[in-house]
């Protein structure tokens, strides 16, 4: 069980600092298109460098929403990433939207293939 957890859920180490790892996201995020639609700085409260962005684009939530049997995706909305310091450097977390997509039949599937393709172009903007 704890293998499959991990499968679906990707952790990447940026080259970069905890402040430049999360500027780098945003920026990428900008540059695709896409917009942040939340940001939550947990370093204070947990005295660990760790924040979560939202991101999300219209045009993707609008095709996914679109028919009521995809409604259920709502649940995975917005797309999440993770920015957090660990021992050995900082890390980006997020969903294995690739792998997921694999379990998604049709069209829904194919969209999220899409969305897995933005989420590789972010993970690249820290490497």
């Amino acid at each position: 069980m704890e293998d499959m957890m991990k499968q679906m859920v990707k952790g990447v180490k940026s080259k970069h600092g905890f402040e430049e790892t999360l500027e780098r996201i945003k920026k990428k995020v900008d540059e695709l298109g896409w917009s942040v639609i939340g940001e939550h700085d947990f370093t204070e409260k947990l005295g660990i460098r760790f924040a979560i962005v939202e991101i999300c684009n219209k045009e993707f939530a609008k095709k996914a929403l679109e028919k009521p049997e995809n409604r259920w995706i709502s649940a995975m909305m917005p797309c999440k990433f993770s920015i957090i310091e660990m021992p050995d450097g900082v890390y980006v977390f997020g969903m294995n939207m690739g792998l997921f997509a694999k379990m998604v039949p049709g069209e829904l599937g194919e969209l999220l293939s899409e969305v897995a393709k933005v989420d590789e172009e972010l993970i690249n903007s820290i490497l």
